[in-house]
Protein backbone atom coordinates (compact mmCIF):
# COMPACT_ATOMS: atom_id res chain seq x y z
CA UNK A 1 0.00 0.00 0.00
CA UNK A 2 2.71 2.04 1.03
CA UNK A 3 4.49 1.33 -2.80
CA UNK A 4 1.58 2.70 -4.03
CA UNK A 5 1.40 6.01 -2.64
CA UNK A 6 4.99 6.56 -3.48
CA UNK A 7 4.40 5.76 -7.31
CA UNK A 8 1.15 7.76 -6.97
CA UNK A 9 3.25 10.72 -5.88
CA UNK A 10 5.93 10.11 -7.97
CA UNK A 11 3.78 10.25 -10.96
CA UNK A 12 4.60 13.06 -13.58
CA UNK A 13 1.14 15.59 -13.46
CA UNK A 14 -0.60 16.22 -16.23
CA UNK A 15 -0.69 19.11 -18.98
CA UNK A 16 -4.69 19.21 -17.88
CA UNK A 17 -4.12 18.98 -14.09
CA UNK A 18 -1.76 21.37 -14.08
CA UNK A 19 -3.78 24.03 -16.09
CA UNK A 20 -6.29 23.13 -13.79
CA UNK A 21 -4.32 23.66 -10.82
CA UNK A 22 -2.87 26.91 -12.70
CA UNK A 23 -5.97 28.44 -13.37
CA UNK A 24 -7.71 27.80 -9.55
CA UNK A 25 -5.57 30.24 -7.64
CA UNK A 26 -6.29 33.09 -10.53
CA UNK A 27 -10.09 32.70 -10.58
CA UNK A 28 -9.88 32.26 -6.35
CA UNK A 29 -7.55 35.41 -6.53
CA UNK A 30 -9.79 37.53 -8.77
CA UNK A 31 -13.01 36.23 -6.67
CA UNK A 32 -11.32 37.99 -3.69
CA UNK A 33 -11.49 41.13 -5.44
CA UNK A 34 -15.18 41.74 -4.36
CA UNK A 35 -15.00 45.41 -4.09
CA UNK A 36 -13.18 45.83 -7.59
CA UNK A 37 -15.91 43.73 -8.63
CA UNK A 38 -18.70 45.28 -6.99
CA UNK A 39 -17.12 49.57 -8.03
CA UNK A 40 -17.36 47.45 -11.92
CA UNK A 41 -20.72 46.00 -11.31
CA UNK A 42 -22.14 49.29 -10.63
CA UNK A 43 -20.52 50.78 -13.27
CA UNK A 44 -21.91 48.69 -15.73
CA UNK A 45 -25.32 48.76 -13.95
CA UNK A 46 -25.46 52.18 -14.67
CA UNK A 47 -24.38 51.62 -18.42
CA UNK A 48 -27.06 49.84 -19.28
CA UNK A 49 -29.65 51.75 -17.74
CA UNK A 50 -28.38 54.97 -19.76
CA UNK A 51 -28.63 52.43 -22.25
CA UNK A 52 -31.97 51.75 -21.61
CA UNK A 53 -33.42 55.17 -20.79
CA UNK A 54 -31.32 57.03 -23.40
CA UNK A 55 -31.52 54.63 -26.65
CA UNK A 56 -34.35 55.30 -28.65
CA UNK A 57 -36.91 52.42 -28.88
CA UNK A 58 -36.68 50.97 -32.56
CA UNK A 59 -39.75 49.57 -34.42
CA UNK A 60 -39.68 47.09 -37.44
CA UNK A 61 -42.27 48.25 -40.16
CA UNK A 62 -43.18 45.88 -42.76
CA UNK A 63 -44.96 46.19 -45.72
CA UNK A 64 -46.07 43.41 -48.58
CA UNK A 65 -46.67 43.27 -51.99
CA UNK A 66 -48.08 40.66 -54.99
CA UNK A 67 -46.60 41.11 -58.12
CA UNK A 68 -49.06 40.72 -60.64
CA UNK A 69 -47.99 38.52 -63.62
CA UNK A 70 -46.50 40.07 -66.54
CA UNK A 71 -48.88 38.88 -69.03
CA UNK A 72 -51.88 39.83 -67.45
CA UNK A 73 -49.39 43.09 -66.83
CA UNK A 74 -48.51 43.17 -70.49
CA UNK A 75 -51.80 41.90 -72.49
CA UNK A 76 -52.91 45.88 -72.75
CA UNK A 77 -49.85 46.87 -74.67
CA UNK A 78 -49.26 43.63 -76.99
CA UNK A 79 -51.52 43.21 -80.33
CA UNK A 80 -52.68 39.87 -80.17
CA UNK A 81 -55.39 39.19 -83.25
CA UNK A 82 -56.83 35.88 -81.43
CA UNK A 83 -60.59 37.03 -82.34
CA UNK A 84 -59.25 37.91 -86.31
CA UNK A 85 -61.44 34.83 -87.47
CA UNK A 86 -58.44 32.61 -87.12
CA UNK A 87 -55.85 35.03 -88.55
CA UNK A 88 -52.12 33.51 -88.89
CA UNK A 89 -53.22 30.07 -86.99
CA UNK A 90 -50.21 28.27 -89.09
CA UNK A 91 -47.24 29.89 -88.15
CA UNK A 92 -45.33 29.88 -85.81
CA UNK A 93 -44.36 33.35 -84.70
CA UNK A 94 -45.22 34.20 -81.50
CA UNK A 95 -45.47 37.74 -79.82
CA UNK A 96 -45.22 39.45 -76.51
CA UNK A 97 -48.94 38.36 -75.32
CA UNK A 98 -47.91 34.55 -74.74
CA UNK A 99 -47.31 35.37 -71.27
CA UNK A 100 -44.01 34.86 -69.09
CA UNK A 101 -43.88 34.48 -65.45
CA UNK A 102 -42.81 36.28 -62.89
CA UNK A 103 -39.21 36.76 -61.65
CA UNK A 104 -39.55 37.51 -57.96
CA UNK A 105 -35.22 38.02 -57.82
CA UNK A 106 -35.69 40.22 -60.49
CA UNK A 107 -38.09 42.11 -59.16
CA UNK A 108 -36.18 42.26 -55.64
CA UNK A 109 -33.24 43.53 -57.39
CA UNK A 110 -35.81 46.46 -59.00
CA UNK A 111 -37.00 47.67 -55.84
CA UNK A 112 -33.38 47.63 -54.38
CA UNK A 113 -32.33 49.77 -57.77
CA UNK A 114 -30.26 52.75 -56.67
CA UNK A 115 -32.20 54.94 -59.23
CA UNK A 116 -35.97 53.59 -57.44
CA UNK A 117 -34.43 54.63 -54.17
CA UNK A 118 -32.72 58.04 -54.81
CA UNK A 119 -36.32 58.95 -56.29
CA UNK A 120 -38.05 58.05 -52.71
CA UNK A 121 -35.12 59.51 -51.15
CA UNK A 122 -35.65 62.86 -52.80
CA UNK A 123 -39.49 62.72 -52.96
CA UNK A 124 -39.24 62.46 -48.54
CA UNK A 125 -36.61 64.85 -48.49
CA UNK A 126 -34.51 62.71 -46.75
CA UNK A 127 -31.13 63.57 -48.75
CA UNK A 128 -30.68 66.65 -45.44
CA UNK A 129 -30.97 65.30 -41.93
CA UNK A 130 -31.95 67.63 -39.15
CA UNK A 131 -30.62 67.24 -35.49
CA UNK A 132 -30.93 69.59 -32.74
CA UNK A 133 -27.46 70.65 -30.89
CA UNK A 134 -25.30 68.09 -28.67
CA UNK A 135 -28.64 65.22 -29.89
CA UNK A 136 -28.14 62.05 -32.19
CA UNK A 137 -31.64 61.58 -32.90
CA UNK A 138 -32.41 62.86 -36.24
CA UNK A 139 -35.87 64.76 -36.72
CA UNK A 140 -38.45 63.84 -39.17
CA UNK A 141 -41.60 65.88 -39.67
CA UNK A 142 -40.68 68.38 -36.82
CA UNK A 143 -38.08 70.09 -37.81
CA UNK A 144 -38.61 73.98 -37.78
CA UNK A 145 -37.29 74.50 -41.45
CA UNK A 146 -36.67 72.72 -44.12
CA UNK A 147 -34.21 73.22 -46.56
CA UNK A 148 -34.93 72.81 -50.38
CA UNK A 149 -32.30 71.50 -53.05
CA UNK A 150 -33.21 71.69 -56.76
CA UNK A 151 -32.61 68.69 -58.87
CA UNK A 152 -29.44 70.26 -60.32
CA UNK A 153 -27.70 70.73 -56.99
CA UNK A 154 -28.96 67.79 -55.81
CA UNK A 155 -27.32 65.79 -59.41
CA UNK A 156 -24.27 68.15 -58.55
CA UNK A 157 -23.27 67.20 -55.21
CA UNK A 158 -20.58 64.95 -54.62
CA UNK A 159 -19.69 65.07 -50.78
CA UNK A 160 -21.91 66.69 -47.94
CA UNK A 161 -22.73 70.09 -47.19
CA UNK A 162 -22.94 70.96 -43.24
CA UNK A 163 -24.84 73.60 -42.03
CA UNK A 164 -25.82 75.63 -38.49
CA UNK A 165 -28.36 77.34 -38.70
CA UNK A 166 -29.39 79.74 -35.89
CA UNK A 167 -32.71 82.29 -36.08
CA UNK A 168 -33.59 85.04 -33.66
CA UNK A 169 -36.39 87.29 -34.27
CA UNK A 170 -33.96 89.81 -32.97
CA UNK A 171 -30.60 88.99 -35.23
CA UNK A 172 -32.60 87.40 -38.09
CA UNK A 173 -30.97 83.97 -39.64
CA UNK A 174 -27.42 82.91 -39.52
CA UNK A 175 -26.16 80.08 -41.65
CA UNK A 176 -22.78 78.77 -41.35
CA UNK A 177 -22.07 76.16 -44.29
CA UNK A 178 -19.12 73.98 -44.43
CA UNK A 179 -18.30 72.65 -47.97
CA UNK A 180 -15.22 70.96 -49.34
CA UNK A 181 -13.19 72.10 -45.97
CA UNK A 182 -13.87 75.42 -46.61
CA UNK A 183 -16.41 77.22 -43.97
CA UNK A 184 -18.39 80.67 -45.09
CA UNK A 185 -21.13 82.65 -43.12
CA UNK A 186 -24.07 83.99 -44.39
CA UNK A 187 -26.71 86.41 -42.54
CA UNK A 188 -30.38 87.00 -43.88
CA UNK A 189 -33.00 89.32 -42.27
CA UNK A 190 -35.47 86.10 -42.25
CA UNK A 191 -36.77 83.51 -44.00
CA UNK A 192 -36.35 82.30 -46.71
CA UNK A 193 -32.69 82.31 -46.94
CA UNK A 194 -30.91 81.04 -49.94
CA UNK A 195 -27.31 80.24 -49.77
CA UNK A 196 -25.19 79.36 -52.58
CA UNK A 197 -21.85 77.54 -52.38
CA UNK A 198 -19.86 76.37 -55.78
CA UNK A 199 -22.65 76.86 -58.09
CA UNK A 200 -24.95 75.04 -55.86
CA UNK A 201 -28.09 76.52 -54.44
CA UNK A 202 -29.87 75.64 -50.96
CA UNK A 203 -33.46 77.40 -50.08
CA UNK A 204 -34.03 77.38 -45.72
CA UNK A 205 -37.62 78.11 -45.40
CA UNK A 206 -39.68 78.18 -42.14
CA UNK A 207 -42.31 75.19 -41.56
CA UNK A 208 -45.84 76.85 -41.09
CA UNK A 209 -47.05 77.24 -37.90
CA UNK A 210 -43.88 76.74 -36.01
CA UNK A 211 -42.25 79.94 -34.81
CA UNK A 212 -39.52 81.32 -32.07
CA UNK A 213 -36.00 81.13 -32.31
CA UNK A 214 -34.31 78.10 -34.36
CA UNK A 215 -30.57 76.32 -33.92
CA UNK A 216 -30.39 73.46 -35.82
CA UNK A 217 -27.68 71.10 -37.31
CA UNK A 218 -28.27 70.51 -40.79
CA UNK A 219 -25.95 68.36 -42.70
CA UNK A 220 -27.14 67.87 -46.67
CA UNK A 221 -26.16 64.41 -48.80
CA UNK A 222 -25.70 63.07 -52.37
CA UNK A 223 -29.01 61.57 -52.84
CA UNK A 224 -27.31 58.68 -54.53
CA UNK A 225 -25.56 58.07 -51.60
CA UNK A 226 -28.66 58.03 -49.10
CA UNK A 227 -30.53 55.63 -51.54
CA UNK A 228 -26.81 53.34 -51.06
CA UNK A 229 -28.07 53.29 -47.35
CA UNK A 230 -31.45 52.86 -47.69
CA UNK A 231 -30.55 49.72 -49.87
CA UNK A 232 -28.62 48.31 -47.74
CA UNK A 233 -31.08 48.73 -44.51
CA UNK A 234 -34.11 47.33 -46.31
CA UNK A 235 -34.81 43.92 -45.86
CA UNK A 236 -36.71 42.92 -49.11
CA UNK A 237 -37.35 39.24 -49.57
CA UNK A 238 -39.44 36.77 -51.15
CA UNK A 239 -42.08 35.60 -48.40
CA UNK A 240 -42.40 31.98 -50.66
CA UNK A 241 -40.71 30.25 -52.85
CA UNK A 242 -44.06 29.41 -54.09
CA UNK A 243 -46.01 32.78 -54.23
CA UNK A 244 -45.06 36.11 -55.96
CA UNK A 245 -45.16 38.10 -52.66
CA UNK A 246 -42.21 40.14 -51.44
CA UNK A 247 -41.47 41.46 -48.27
CA UNK A 248 -40.37 44.84 -47.52
CA UNK A 249 -38.69 45.64 -44.22
CA UNK A 250 -36.71 48.08 -42.13
CA UNK A 251 -36.39 49.22 -38.74
CA UNK A 252 -36.16 52.92 -37.35
CA UNK A 253 -36.99 54.81 -34.34
CA UNK A 254 -38.74 57.67 -35.95
CA UNK A 255 -41.94 55.02 -37.32
CA UNK A 256 -43.73 57.68 -39.41
CA UNK A 257 -40.54 58.02 -41.89
CA UNK A 258 -40.03 54.28 -42.12
CA UNK A 259 -43.63 53.52 -43.17
CA UNK A 260 -43.27 56.91 -45.67
CA UNK A 261 -40.48 55.20 -47.20
CA UNK A 262 -41.76 52.46 -47.91
CA UNK A 263 -44.97 53.47 -49.27
CA UNK A 264 -43.57 55.82 -51.20
CA UNK A 265 -40.80 53.15 -52.56
CA UNK A 266 -43.77 50.71 -53.40
CA UNK A 267 -45.26 54.27 -55.25
CA UNK A 268 -42.43 54.81 -57.24
CA UNK A 269 -42.52 50.88 -58.37
CA UNK A 270 -45.89 50.68 -59.37
CA UNK A 271 -45.36 53.93 -61.62
CA UNK A 272 -42.23 52.91 -63.26
CA UNK A 273 -43.86 49.65 -64.16
CA UNK A 274 -46.59 51.69 -65.57
CA UNK A 275 -44.25 53.58 -67.68
CA UNK A 276 -42.82 51.15 -69.19
CA UNK A 277 -46.17 49.23 -70.16
CA UNK A 278 -47.30 52.80 -71.56
CA UNK A 279 -44.24 53.02 -73.19
CA UNK A 280 -44.95 49.58 -74.70
CA UNK A 281 -48.27 50.47 -75.59
CA UNK A 282 -47.58 53.87 -77.32
CA UNK A 283 -44.88 51.93 -80.12
CA UNK A 284 -48.25 49.72 -80.95
CA UNK A 285 -50.68 52.52 -81.00
CA UNK A 286 -48.31 54.40 -83.50
CA UNK A 287 -47.86 51.38 -85.64
CA UNK A 288 -51.60 51.04 -85.63
CA UNK A 289 -52.60 54.32 -86.15
CA UNK A 290 -50.07 54.36 -89.05
CA UNK A 291 -51.36 51.35 -90.85
CA UNK A 292 -55.08 52.22 -90.10
CA UNK A 293 -54.04 55.21 -91.73
CA UNK A 294 -52.98 53.33 -95.10
CA UNK A 295 -55.74 50.77 -94.93
CA UNK A 296 -58.14 53.43 -95.06
CA UNK A 297 -56.79 55.57 -98.25
CA UNK A 298 -56.27 51.66 -100.08
CA UNK A 299 -60.00 51.16 -98.77
CA UNK A 300 -61.23 54.40 -100.27
CA UNK A 301 -59.61 53.69 -103.69
CA UNK A 302 -61.20 50.46 -103.58
CA UNK A 303 -64.71 51.72 -103.31
CA UNK A 304 -64.41 54.37 -105.34
CA UNK A 305 -63.49 52.14 -108.20
CA UNK A 306 -66.46 49.88 -107.28
CA UNK A 307 -68.36 52.87 -107.74
CA UNK A 308 -67.12 53.64 -110.88
CA UNK A 309 -67.81 49.94 -112.49
CA UNK A 310 -70.70 49.87 -111.16
CA UNK A 311 -72.33 52.81 -112.29
CA UNK A 312 -69.98 52.08 -115.77
CA UNK A 313 -71.49 48.80 -116.21
CA UNK A 314 -74.57 49.12 -114.53
CA UNK A 315 -74.18 46.47 -112.32
CA UNK A 316 -76.19 45.74 -108.73
CA UNK A 317 -75.92 42.90 -107.48
CA UNK A 318 -74.17 39.97 -109.12
CA UNK A 319 -73.32 37.83 -105.81
CA UNK A 320 -76.50 35.25 -106.20
CA UNK A 321 -77.33 35.57 -109.95
CA UNK A 322 -76.08 31.77 -110.23
CA UNK A 323 -77.44 29.62 -107.68
CA UNK A 324 -74.33 27.27 -108.11
CA UNK A 325 -71.59 29.78 -108.68
CA UNK A 326 -73.14 31.66 -105.21
CA UNK A 327 -72.94 28.14 -103.25
CA UNK A 328 -69.29 27.04 -103.72
CA UNK A 329 -68.04 30.75 -104.56
CA UNK A 330 -69.01 31.58 -101.00
CA UNK A 331 -66.78 29.31 -99.19
CA UNK A 332 -63.64 29.63 -101.96
CA UNK A 333 -63.88 33.54 -101.19
CA UNK A 334 -63.78 33.19 -97.36
CA UNK A 335 -60.67 31.11 -97.36
CA UNK A 336 -58.96 33.60 -100.33
CA UNK A 337 -60.11 36.37 -97.75
CA UNK A 338 -58.37 34.56 -95.18
CA UNK A 339 -55.28 33.96 -97.21
CA UNK A 340 -55.13 37.73 -98.07
CA UNK A 341 -55.33 38.44 -94.87
CA UNK A 342 -52.40 36.70 -93.32
CA UNK A 343 -50.15 37.94 -96.56
CA UNK A 344 -51.16 41.54 -95.87
CA UNK A 345 -50.31 40.77 -91.91
CA UNK A 346 -47.23 39.54 -92.81
CA UNK A 347 -45.93 42.06 -95.32
CA UNK A 348 -47.20 44.69 -92.14
CA UNK A 349 -44.67 42.67 -89.84
CA UNK A 350 -41.96 42.43 -91.88
CA UNK A 351 -41.88 45.75 -93.55
CA UNK A 352 -41.95 46.94 -89.61
CA UNK A 353 -38.54 44.21 -88.83
CA UNK A 354 -36.63 45.51 -91.57
CA UNK A 355 -36.59 48.91 -90.89
CA UNK A 356 -33.72 49.82 -89.24
CA UNK A 357 -35.29 52.82 -86.81
CA UNK A 358 -36.50 49.41 -85.35
CA UNK A 359 -33.71 47.58 -84.51
CA UNK A 360 -34.02 47.47 -81.07
CA UNK A 361 -37.92 48.00 -80.77
CA UNK A 362 -40.05 45.28 -79.54
CA UNK A 363 -41.92 43.96 -82.44
CA UNK A 364 -45.72 43.96 -81.77
CA UNK A 365 -47.08 40.63 -81.74
CA UNK A 366 -49.41 41.34 -84.74
CA UNK A 367 -48.86 37.56 -85.63
CA UNK A 368 -49.69 35.85 -82.70
CA UNK A 369 -53.36 34.10 -82.27
CA UNK A 370 -54.02 30.93 -80.26
CA UNK A 371 -51.88 28.04 -82.14
CA UNK A 372 -49.02 30.84 -82.42
CA UNK A 373 -48.64 31.49 -78.93
CA UNK A 374 -45.56 29.24 -77.92
CA UNK A 375 -42.43 30.12 -76.11
CA UNK A 376 -40.24 28.80 -78.63
CA UNK A 377 -41.11 30.78 -81.39
CA UNK A 378 -38.74 32.82 -83.38
CA UNK A 379 -40.40 36.43 -82.38
CA UNK A 380 -41.18 35.69 -79.02
CA UNK A 381 -37.35 34.55 -77.83
CA UNK A 382 -36.45 38.18 -79.95
CA UNK A 383 -38.79 39.81 -78.21
CA UNK A 384 -37.47 38.14 -74.84
CA UNK A 385 -33.94 39.22 -75.70
CA UNK A 386 -35.00 42.69 -76.38
CA UNK A 387 -36.66 42.83 -72.53
CA UNK A 388 -33.50 41.59 -71.26
CA UNK A 389 -31.36 43.93 -73.45
CA UNK A 390 -33.31 47.34 -72.22
CA UNK A 391 -33.23 46.22 -68.74
CA UNK A 392 -29.86 45.32 -68.62
CA UNK A 393 -29.33 48.82 -70.28
CA UNK A 394 -31.90 50.49 -67.44
CA UNK A 395 -29.95 48.81 -64.34
CA UNK A 396 -25.88 49.40 -65.87
CA UNK A 397 -25.24 50.79 -69.16
CA UNK A 398 -24.00 49.95 -72.76
CA UNK A 399 -20.78 49.18 -72.02
CA UNK A 400 -21.27 46.55 -69.91
CA UNK A 401 -19.93 43.06 -70.96
CA UNK A 402 -23.48 41.53 -70.67
CA UNK A 403 -24.72 44.41 -71.93
CA UNK A 404 -22.71 43.76 -75.47
CA UNK A 405 -23.61 39.88 -75.14
CA UNK A 406 -27.11 40.55 -75.32
CA UNK A 407 -26.64 42.83 -78.14
CA UNK A 408 -24.88 40.04 -79.98
CA UNK A 409 -27.59 37.29 -79.06
CA UNK A 410 -30.35 40.07 -80.55
CA UNK A 411 -28.84 40.59 -83.46
CA UNK A 412 -28.28 37.03 -83.77
CA UNK A 413 -32.00 36.09 -83.54
CA UNK A 414 -33.00 39.13 -85.54
CA UNK A 415 -31.77 36.82 -88.35
CA UNK A 416 -34.14 34.23 -86.73
CA UNK A 417 -37.41 36.64 -87.24
CA UNK A 418 -35.95 37.66 -90.81
CA UNK A 419 -36.31 33.88 -91.46
CA UNK A 420 -39.27 32.87 -90.32
CA UNK A 421 -41.15 35.69 -91.53
CA UNK A 422 -39.81 34.36 -95.15
CA UNK A 423 -40.76 31.54 -94.50
CA UNK A 424 -44.05 32.68 -93.86
CA UNK A 425 -44.47 34.49 -96.69
CA UNK A 426 -43.32 31.56 -99.26
CA UNK A 427 -45.89 29.69 -97.29
CA UNK A 428 -48.57 31.70 -98.03
CA UNK A 429 -47.16 32.42 -101.51
CA UNK A 430 -48.24 28.60 -101.74
CA UNK A 431 -51.80 29.27 -100.43
CA UNK A 432 -52.87 32.19 -102.15
CA UNK A 433 -51.51 30.34 -105.72
CA UNK A 434 -53.90 27.36 -105.07
CA UNK A 435 -56.44 29.07 -103.81
CA UNK A 436 -56.35 31.54 -107.04
CA UNK A 437 -55.97 28.42 -109.43
CA UNK A 438 -59.05 26.73 -107.70
CA UNK A 439 -61.01 30.23 -108.60
CA UNK A 440 -59.56 30.41 -111.95
CA UNK A 441 -60.86 26.63 -112.75
CA UNK A 442 -64.20 28.14 -111.48
CA UNK A 443 -64.66 31.05 -113.54
CA UNK A 444 -63.96 28.79 -116.48
CA UNK A 445 -66.76 26.51 -116.36
CA UNK A 446 -68.88 30.15 -115.43
CA UNK A 447 -69.05 30.71 -119.54
CA UNK A 448 -72.02 32.09 -118.90
CA UNK A 449 -70.81 34.75 -116.21
CA UNK A 450 -70.11 38.52 -118.01
CA UNK A 451 -66.72 39.35 -117.77
CA UNK A 452 -67.70 42.87 -115.86
CA UNK A 453 -69.05 40.33 -113.34
CA UNK A 454 -65.75 39.03 -112.62
CA UNK A 455 -63.89 41.64 -111.91
CA UNK A 456 -66.66 43.05 -109.90
CA UNK A 457 -66.49 39.89 -107.89
CA UNK A 458 -62.38 40.87 -107.47
CA UNK A 459 -63.20 44.80 -107.07
CA UNK A 460 -65.71 42.83 -103.59
CA UNK A 461 -63.02 40.76 -102.31
CA UNK A 462 -60.26 43.68 -102.78
CA UNK A 463 -62.87 45.70 -100.56
CA UNK A 464 -63.73 43.13 -97.98
CA UNK A 465 -60.21 42.13 -97.31
CA UNK A 466 -59.17 45.74 -96.13
CA UNK A 467 -62.67 46.19 -94.07
CA UNK A 468 -61.32 43.07 -92.48
CA UNK A 469 -58.18 44.40 -92.11
CA UNK A 470 -59.26 48.16 -90.80
CA UNK A 471 -61.80 46.67 -88.49
CA UNK A 472 -58.74 44.46 -86.67
CA UNK A 473 -57.06 47.14 -86.23
CA UNK A 474 -59.35 49.59 -85.09
CA UNK A 475 -60.39 46.83 -82.59
CA UNK A 476 -56.84 46.49 -81.22
CA UNK A 477 -56.03 49.81 -81.20
CA UNK A 478 -59.53 50.62 -78.89
CA UNK A 479 -58.44 47.45 -76.70
CA UNK A 480 -55.16 49.42 -76.28
CA UNK A 481 -56.94 52.35 -75.16
CA UNK A 482 -59.04 51.07 -72.50
CA UNK A 483 -56.34 49.34 -71.00
CA UNK A 484 -53.99 51.77 -70.60
CA UNK A 485 -57.10 54.08 -69.35
CA UNK A 486 -57.33 51.34 -66.40
CA UNK A 487 -54.01 51.81 -64.49
CA UNK A 488 -53.53 48.44 -63.57
CA UNK A 489 -50.83 48.61 -60.36
CA UNK A 490 -47.44 46.19 -61.23
CA UNK A 491 -47.62 45.46 -57.25
CA UNK A 492 -50.86 44.70 -55.69
CA UNK A 493 -50.40 46.09 -51.37
CA UNK A 494 -51.12 43.36 -49.46
CA UNK A 495 -49.97 45.03 -46.63
CA UNK A 496 -49.73 48.82 -46.18
CA UNK A 497 -46.54 49.85 -44.00
CA UNK A 498 -47.35 48.70 -40.52
CA UNK A 499 -45.45 48.84 -37.72
CA UNK A 500 -44.87 45.61 -35.40
CA UNK A 501 -46.00 46.18 -31.76
CA UNK A 502 -42.64 44.84 -30.49
CA UNK A 503 -39.78 47.30 -29.85
CA UNK A 504 -36.53 46.02 -31.57
CA UNK A 505 -34.85 47.91 -29.71
CA UNK A 506 -33.27 48.82 -26.99
CA UNK A 507 -33.45 45.06 -26.24
CA UNK A 508 -33.39 44.08 -22.13
CA UNK A 509 -30.75 40.86 -23.11
CA UNK A 510 -28.45 43.18 -24.79
CA UNK A 511 -28.40 45.04 -21.74
CA UNK A 512 -28.50 42.44 -19.56
CA UNK A 513 -25.65 40.71 -21.36
CA UNK A 514 -23.80 44.00 -22.07
CA UNK A 515 -23.76 44.71 -18.09
CA UNK A 516 -22.13 41.07 -17.42
CA UNK A 517 -19.12 41.55 -20.19
CA UNK A 518 -18.79 45.15 -19.24
CA UNK A 519 -18.21 44.04 -15.68
CA UNK A 520 -16.02 41.56 -16.41
CA UNK A 521 -13.72 43.41 -18.61
CA UNK A 522 -13.73 46.51 -16.14
CA UNK A 523 -12.76 43.85 -13.32
CA UNK A 524 -10.38 41.91 -14.88
CA UNK A 525 -8.65 45.00 -16.46
CA UNK A 526 -8.38 46.41 -13.56
CA UNK A 527 -6.82 43.98 -11.73
CA UNK A 528 -4.34 42.97 -14.63
CA UNK A 529 -3.09 46.66 -14.58
CA UNK A 530 -2.87 46.86 -10.98
CA UNK A 531 -0.67 43.98 -10.98
CA UNK A 532 1.31 44.92 -13.93
CA UNK A 533 1.76 48.17 -12.04
CA UNK A 534 3.27 46.49 -9.02
CA UNK A 535 5.35 44.75 -10.86
CA UNK A 536 6.73 47.64 -12.26
CA UNK A 537 7.80 48.92 -9.65
CA UNK A 538 9.39 45.82 -7.94
CA UNK A 539 11.71 45.92 -10.91
CA UNK A 540 12.43 49.76 -10.53
CA UNK A 541 13.17 49.19 -7.15
CA UNK A 542 15.43 46.42 -7.75
CA UNK A 543 17.06 48.39 -10.35
CA UNK A 544 17.58 51.35 -8.24
CA UNK A 545 18.93 48.52 -5.72
CA UNK A 546 21.18 46.89 -7.90
CA UNK A 547 22.73 50.50 -9.13
CA UNK A 548 23.38 51.34 -5.36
Amino acid sequence: MNNELEQEASRPIAADDREAVGLRPIIAGYLRQRTVILISAIISLVAAIIYLLVYPKTYEIMARIQIQDDASMMASGGIGLGDAAGVMKTFGLGGLSSGSGVSIDDEISTLRSNSLMRKMVTRLGLYAEYRRPLSFIKLYGEEPVHVICDSTTLDALDDKVEFRLTATDRDGVTIKAKADGKKETFHFDGFPAEVRLHGKTFRFERVKQRAGDVKLDITVYPPRWVAEKAADDFLIEDYSKSANIIELSCTDYERRRAKDMLNVLIDYYNQEAYDYKKAQSDVSLNFLNERIAHVMDELEKVERNIERYKAANKITDVEYDIQYYAEYMRDLKGRMIEAETQANMIAMMDAFVKNPANRYKLVPSLLTSGAAETEGSAIYLYNQALLEREKAIHNSNEQNPMVASLTTQVDRLRETVFQSINNAQQSMQLTRRALEKQERELLDRMGSVPVQERIYVDYKRQQEILQGVYLILLQKREEISLALGQKTDRAKIVDTAFVKAKPVAPRKVFALAGFIVLTLVLSIGWIVCRDQYRLLRKEMKRTDTAAD
